[in-house]
Protein backbone atom coordinates (compact mmCIF):
# COMPACT_ATOMS: atom_id res chain seq x y z
CA UNK A 1 0.00 0.00 0.00
CA UNK A 2 0.90 3.44 -0.80
CA UNK A 3 0.22 5.74 1.99
CA UNK A 4 0.67 9.67 3.02
CA UNK A 5 0.76 10.13 6.76
CA UNK A 6 -1.08 13.24 7.71
CA UNK A 7 0.52 16.22 9.87
CA UNK A 8 -0.85 14.92 12.83
CA UNK A 9 -0.39 11.30 12.90
CA UNK A 10 3.13 12.08 12.56
CA UNK A 11 3.38 14.87 15.67
CA UNK A 12 1.68 11.84 17.82
CA UNK A 13 4.13 9.58 16.07
CA UNK A 14 7.28 11.70 17.00
CA UNK A 15 6.13 12.93 20.35
CA UNK A 16 5.32 8.83 21.03
CA UNK A 17 2.02 9.42 21.72
CA UNK A 18 0.62 6.34 23.06
CA UNK A 19 -3.25 6.84 22.31
CA UNK A 20 -1.97 6.53 18.56
CA UNK A 21 -4.00 3.33 17.41
CA UNK A 22 -1.88 0.02 16.96
CA UNK A 23 -3.51 -0.10 13.43
CA UNK A 24 -1.85 2.81 12.24
CA UNK A 25 1.50 1.84 14.27
CA UNK A 26 1.08 -1.33 12.47
CA UNK A 27 0.89 0.37 8.69
CA UNK A 28 3.83 2.82 9.16
CA UNK A 29 6.18 0.10 10.81
CA UNK A 30 5.01 -2.40 7.87
CA UNK A 31 8.00 -2.60 5.26
CA UNK A 32 5.69 -3.59 2.82
CA UNK A 33 4.00 0.09 2.70
CA UNK A 34 5.58 2.64 1.11
CA UNK A 35 5.23 5.91 3.16
CA UNK A 36 5.07 9.50 2.51
CA UNK A 37 5.01 12.67 4.44
CA UNK A 38 4.12 15.67 2.49
CA UNK A 39 6.81 18.72 2.42
CA UNK A 40 3.78 20.27 3.70
CA UNK A 41 3.79 18.27 6.97
CA UNK A 42 7.42 19.39 8.05
CA UNK A 43 6.79 23.10 7.04
CA UNK A 44 3.58 23.07 9.37
CA UNK A 45 5.11 21.89 11.97
CA UNK A 46 8.23 24.20 12.11
CA UNK A 47 5.91 27.33 11.41
CA UNK A 48 3.46 26.63 14.04
CA UNK A 49 6.27 25.30 16.68
CA UNK A 50 8.18 28.45 15.87
CA UNK A 51 5.21 30.94 16.61
CA UNK A 52 4.39 28.98 20.10
CA UNK A 53 0.93 27.09 18.10
CA UNK A 54 2.77 23.47 18.78
CA UNK A 55 5.11 22.09 21.08
CA UNK A 56 6.88 18.77 19.67
CA UNK A 57 9.11 16.92 21.65
CA UNK A 58 12.33 16.53 18.65
CA UNK A 59 13.57 19.37 16.78
CA UNK A 60 13.81 19.03 13.19
CA UNK A 61 16.97 16.79 13.08
CA UNK A 62 15.22 14.25 15.45
CA UNK A 63 12.12 14.51 12.91
CA UNK A 64 13.95 13.44 10.07
CA UNK A 65 15.48 10.77 12.35
CA UNK A 66 11.97 9.49 12.89
CA UNK A 67 11.49 9.62 9.26
CA UNK A 68 14.25 7.90 8.44
CA UNK A 69 14.08 5.44 10.96
CA UNK A 70 10.53 4.57 9.44
CA UNK A 71 11.61 4.31 5.38
CA UNK A 72 9.14 7.48 5.39
CA UNK A 73 10.09 9.39 2.60
CA UNK A 74 9.45 13.30 2.03
CA UNK A 75 6.93 13.81 -0.34
CA UNK A 76 7.87 17.20 -2.32
CA UNK A 77 5.49 19.46 -3.94
CA UNK A 78 5.30 19.11 -7.89
CA UNK A 79 3.02 21.16 -10.43
CA UNK A 80 0.22 17.98 -10.91
CA UNK A 81 -0.26 18.43 -6.90
CA UNK A 82 -0.94 22.28 -7.53
CA UNK A 83 -3.05 21.02 -10.39
CA UNK A 84 -5.14 18.80 -8.37
CA UNK A 85 -5.39 21.60 -5.03
CA UNK A 86 -6.92 23.72 -7.87
CA UNK A 87 -9.32 21.40 -8.66
CA UNK A 88 -10.41 20.60 -4.79
CA UNK A 89 -13.92 21.38 -3.70
CA UNK A 90 -14.04 24.07 -0.52
CA UNK A 91 -14.75 21.46 1.91
CA UNK A 92 -11.77 22.61 4.18
CA UNK A 93 -9.75 26.16 4.07
CA UNK A 94 -6.50 25.03 5.75
CA UNK A 95 -4.39 24.91 2.94
CA UNK A 96 -1.42 22.30 4.18
CA UNK A 97 -4.49 20.42 4.60
CA UNK A 98 -5.52 21.08 1.02
CA UNK A 99 -2.17 20.86 -0.15
CA UNK A 100 -2.04 16.98 1.46
CA UNK A 101 -5.28 15.92 -0.03
CA UNK A 102 -3.88 17.07 -3.23
CA UNK A 103 -1.02 14.95 -3.30
CA UNK A 104 -2.98 12.14 -1.63
CA UNK A 105 -5.50 12.59 -4.97
CA UNK A 106 -2.79 13.27 -7.57
CA UNK A 107 -0.62 10.37 -6.32
CA UNK A 108 -3.25 7.83 -5.55
CA UNK A 109 -1.92 7.39 -1.96
CA UNK A 110 -3.86 6.32 0.51
CA UNK A 111 -4.15 8.82 3.50
CA UNK A 112 -4.08 8.00 7.35
CA UNK A 113 -5.82 10.75 8.81
CA UNK A 114 -8.56 11.43 11.75
CA UNK A 115 -9.32 14.95 10.66
CA UNK A 116 -12.77 14.57 9.47
CA UNK A 117 -12.19 17.52 7.49
CA UNK A 118 -9.94 15.85 5.41
CA UNK A 119 -11.96 12.50 5.81
CA UNK A 120 -15.17 14.29 3.29
CA UNK A 121 -13.19 14.96 0.55
CA UNK A 122 -14.43 12.57 -2.43
CA UNK A 123 -12.32 9.69 -3.92
CA UNK A 124 -9.70 10.29 -1.18
CA UNK A 125 -8.83 6.60 -0.39
CA UNK A 126 -8.56 6.77 3.66
CA UNK A 127 -7.02 3.70 5.71
CA UNK A 128 -9.62 2.20 7.88
CA UNK A 129 -9.08 3.20 11.25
Amino acid sequence: MHILIDTHIFISLINEDHRLEKSIISNIEDPKNDKFLSIASLWEIVIKTNIGKLTVTRDLEEMYSVIGDFNISVLNIQKHHLDSYLSLPLIHRDPFDRLIVAQALADKLTSITDDQHIRNYPNLKLLNT
